[in-house]
């Protein structure tokens, strides 16, 4: 059962991830035509960093769901769920940073780099995941050690690694700080004082 105070704060989380998927949709169909850039990782972690794991989670989860059978590229296969599954990773690494960095960034400190950093590394876990599993699913049963690495590690397979995990550091360096210093200013945010009341529930 809800309770009328928990009302509220449940409508205002869907509006936040109503909002937040809104603007990755459209911001990936706005960079469609560059591979693997998209603000679709920064923003889940931008999400979860301001708002904590579950909302940032849920907006990576629904954006990547919606995105991967809405691409102008087709729609992925079996391979989808690890597609969504890579993005929690993002949410994970946002809640993380915030109760490091919450209410304390600083563009002087050489934060901006390091979330930068945390991104791109987020980055390659992502497509490490997903490739490692597209190897299983393309070549099972008879995947080899050398498909394995060809598929990880193959030119193709770089070329858009390297333009994923540097697009992220490039976001998550100038953009991200930027948003999570704006972003409270507007009262988006409890973690930093302000009201009204966004974030998820605390037990």
């Amino acid at each position: 059962m809800d309770y009328p105070s928990d009302v509220p704060r449940k409508s205002q989380s869907v509006a936040i991830i109503t909002i937040f998927t809104a603007l990755i949709v459209g911001s990936d169909y706005a960079m469609a035509p560059w591979a693997n850039v998209k603000l679709l990782d920064s923003l889940v972690f931008l999400a979860a960093y301001l708002f904590g794991f579950r909302i940032g989670a849920s907006v990576g989860v629904l954006s990547e769901f919606i995105w991967a059978y809405g691409t102008p590229w087709g729609s992925p296969g079996i391979i989808a769920p690890f597609l969504v599954a890579g993005e929690v990773i993002y949410a994970l690494a946002g809640a993380g940073a915030s109760r490091i960095w919450a209410g304390k960034m600083d563009f002087r400190s050489g934060t901006n780099v390091a979330l930068g950093g945390i991104l791109a590394v987020c980055a390659f876990v992502w497509d490490f995941e997903v490739d490692a599993a597209t190897a299983v699913i393309a070549y099972w049963p008879a995947l080899t050690l050398p498909k394995l690495l060809w598929t990880l590690f193959g030119p193709f397979t770089l070329v858009f690694t390297i333009s994923h995990e540097l697009s992220d550091f490039i976001f998550g360096a100038f953009l991200i700080p930027a948003l999570i210093v704006i972003i409270p200013k507007f009262g988006w945010n409890n973690r930093f004082g302000h009201k009204p009341i966004l974030a998820e529930k605390k037990g």
